[in-house]
């Protein structure tokens, strides 16, 4: 059994379309359920009763820690690539409802049907979480068929990331690998690395320290942080090393925190920015997974950020003209911020600290946002349970409204970890830490990189920047001279010296998106030059010396056009 458990202020759903034959009845077209812990579930092949009390039992456990009363349950066969019968699954639906009938007042949406839903996640730290309840250890070794990984194209647009990824040779994902865990292909990785590599140039200039942290850490580091107790559905099972837990991390904070200890002793050291491209693991359901947006592994680009509470506002603000710079020259559009703030008054037990700390990290955050000028929301009761954030909102090319980047303030775990330092009297304070992702994580970047750019990514960006293609073998010499030019002025450079027809060749680049197609043939092997093809224009530049031509090519990665 799959579920998936959403902490909502509301869900609505309405059904379009029996799925089936034996669909259930609806007794209303729309509904709409307030406050309430909706929980998408979907049955597997080989779920027996026992998995469905479990199933009640970890529902439970998720309802009296976020204190829900009432209880959506939402069939959603999405969830699993192995479905078990829908008349199996209908009466496991039906038994998990009426176990928790008796202590919850609980809604069912019906059964069998395509639905449209929309709902408004809490976004504290349990809103989300996704369970996977499983037989016992003998019957798990039992051999299971596993769906394919499949895209279907039949509904999707030509922009979406899926296509774009698998057309430009960007990234692959493998049932022998797992899903949610993309392969970066050659394309792909040049991409990956050459945005890594941009964010460091950027944060350096910042005045940021770069670290490199290991992938699994004691769980007694997560047990002093206190994200235990909240992530550990989201997290890998531990691994036993020498009797004790290691997992792999979900977050790079504690290591940085860490780091912090060692090299900071007075408010002189302070501010300390610390960055890294980190990998972190989640445990998504592989039925939530979705191409690079929402993956099981990624790399954020993090920051921490450690300031005393004078230095708070000013630090944000370079914070916010870091991210404005970032997205001008990555081409990032159409986003715009969220203020998350805490709601004391209607939910006092999401949050922990002081509330004379949390009002003061507010009234700087909000602060701050004005004082740089620029347009946000605010939302109350969404702040994390350690501090205020402020999440950087976009649209997929299907329309959804997705968090690119987050940048959140913790005044709770360093006091936590006891972490501190001397101010200008030697006395002991705590400092307050900025969570900083201006590109979120890569993989989610790329993917909305993709979508906006149609694949048509900037030059200083694209996987390859020039192709050279020769007419006929005698060109093939010239073709290989010019490679070696450009490639030792660190263009990305490609050749086409097959003795297919050249218009096969450059339509083929053209498919590929690349940015400079070069033709090579006897005209221009006479003439030492070059006859130049630009991505978007249909008239060819004949006559072009190669000198003048790489000049250019550099002088537009360097400014980044």
């Amino acid at each position: 059994m799959k579920i998936l458990l959403v902490h909502c202020d509301y869900i609505e759903y309405e059904g379009k379309k029996k799925a089936i034959k034996t669909a259930e009845e609806m007794d209303t077209e729309k509904k709409r359920v307030e406050e309430c812990l909706v929980v998408f579930t979907s049955a597997e092949d080989g779920d027996d009763r026992a998995i469905v009390d479990k199933t009640v039992e970890s529902i439970k456990d998720v309802a009296g820690q976020v204190k829900a009363n009432r209880i959506v349950v939402y069939p959603f066969v999405h969830l699993s690539s192995n479905p078990s019968k829908p008349v199996v699954a209908l009466d496991f639906v039906k038994l998990i409802e009426e176990a928790l009938k008796k202590d919850y007042e609980v809604h069912r949406s019906p059964f069998g049907w395509y639905k449209a839903f929309e709902l408004k996640c809490k976004g504290h730290p349990l809103s989300e979480l996704s369970r996977e309840i499983r037989p016992g250890q003998e019957e798990k070794k039992k051999k299971q068929t596993r769906g394919k990984i499949i895209l279907d194209r039949r509904n999707l647009p030509p922009t979406d990331h899926r296509i774009l990824g698998d057309e430009l040779g960007i990234f692959h994902l493998s049932d022998d690998i797992g899903s949610g865990l993309p392969l970066w292909l050659p394309n792909g990785e040049t991409l990956r690395n050459t945005l890594i590599k941009f964010m460091r140039e950027m944060e350096e200039k910042y005045g940021y320290k770069y670290v490199s942290t290991p992938h699994i850490v004691k769980g007694t580091m997560y047990e002093k942080t206190g994200h235990l107790p909240y992530y550990k559905d989201s997290m890998y099972a531990p691994i036993d090393i020498e009797g004790e837990d290691y997992y792999l991390k979900p977050m790079n904070c504690p290591h940085h925190h860490v780091i912090y200890n060692k090299m900071v002793k007075s408010y002189r050291d302070l501010p300390l920015r610390l960055a890294e491209p980190g990998m972190t693991y989640r445990n998504e359901l592989s039925g939530v997974t979705y191409g690079l947006i929402r993956v099981k592994g990624f790399t954020q680009n993090d920051s921490h950020i450690y300031v005393t509470p004078e230095q708070l506002k000013a630090e944000f603000i370079k914070v916010l003209q870091l991210f404005k710079e970032v997205y001008e020259i990555v081409q990032i559009k159409d986003y715009w911020y969220r203020l998350s703030l805490p709601d004391f008054k209607n939910n006092p037990d999401k949050f922990t600290g002081d509330p004379k700390e949390w009002e003061h990290a507010c009234e700087e955050i909000r602060a701050a946002m004005k004082e740089f000028g620029t347009k946000f929301v605010e939302e109350s009761g969404e702040a994390a349970f350690y501090g205020p954030k402020i999440d950087v909102q976009i649209k997929n090319t299907l329309g959804k409204e997705e968090t690119i980047a987050t940048s959140q303030v913790d005044i709770v775990v360093p006091k936590r970890l006891g972490m501190y330092y001397m101010d200008a009297d030697d006395k002991k304070k705590a400092p307050i830490v900025i969570h900083r992702a201006i590109l979120g994580s890569f993989e989610r970047t790329i993917a909305y990189l993709l979508e906006q750019t149609e694949g048509k990514l900037p030059t200083w960006l694209a996987p390859v920047q020039v192709k050279i293609v020769s007419i006929t073998e005698r060109n093939v010499d010239m073709v290989k001279e010019i490679f070696e030019k450009l490639f030792e002025n660190g263009i990305r450079t490609d050749v086409d010296i097959r003795s297919n027809t050249v218009e096969y060749k450059i339509r083929e680049a053209e498919v590929q998106k690349i940015p400079y197609i070069v033709v090579i043939g006897d005209k221009e092997k006479e003439a030492g030059t070059l006859a130049v093809r630009k991505r978007g224009q249909k008239k060819v530049e004949f006559g072009v010396k190669p000198e003048k031509f790489i000049d250019d090519v550099i002088q537009e990665i360097k400014e980044k056009r």
